[in-house]
């Protein structure tokens, strides 16, 4: 006879399982989410992989253009302080990408949607959480 009762509570304990252990996965892979947000960034992109703002005012416009910067989208290619502070957090369903600056108050304010990755970049994460994941669920299952 095969009883399945010490199977059935390793399973009713997967998903704690996956979630503390992706979480785990996510912040050690989070210099490569804090490069691909500043990435991000610098195209003007937002999470969705859309522009954030398809220009600069007209005043400011100017002031770029004679310095010779573009100015057809902006393109938040920040400096200093804000992406010398950004780090992962971790939160209940994933991390996050914050920064302590308080700039960084006032962009995710005026540019919703500009933290978090693309769905493209989303997905390479994924695919690497995916594979370091899938061992430890099984051993998980089968010790």
């Amino acid at each position: 006879m095969v009883e399945f009762p010490v199977f059935v509570k390793r399973m009713s304990q997967v998903e704690y399982f996956i979630k503390k252990q992706a979480q785990t996965i996510l912040k050690g892979q989070g210099q490569e989410i804090i490069e691909m947000v500043k990435d991000q960034h610098h195209a003007g992109l937002n999470r969705d992989g859309e522009q954030m703002q398809s220009g600069y005012s007209k005043a400011y416009g100017k002031r770029r253009k004679k310095s010779g910067l573009q100015t057809k989208f902006v393109d938040l290619h920040f400096t200093g302080k804000y992406h010398k502070s950004l780090k992962v957090v971790s939160q209940e369903n994933g991390v996050d990408v914050t920064s302590t600056e308080p700039y960084a108050h006032y962009l995710r304010g005026n540019f919703p949607g500009m933290a978090g990755l693309t769905p493209q970049n989303a997905d390479k994460i994924a695919e690497v959480v995916a594979n370091i994941l899938a061992p430890k669920i099984k051993k998980f299952l089968t010790r």
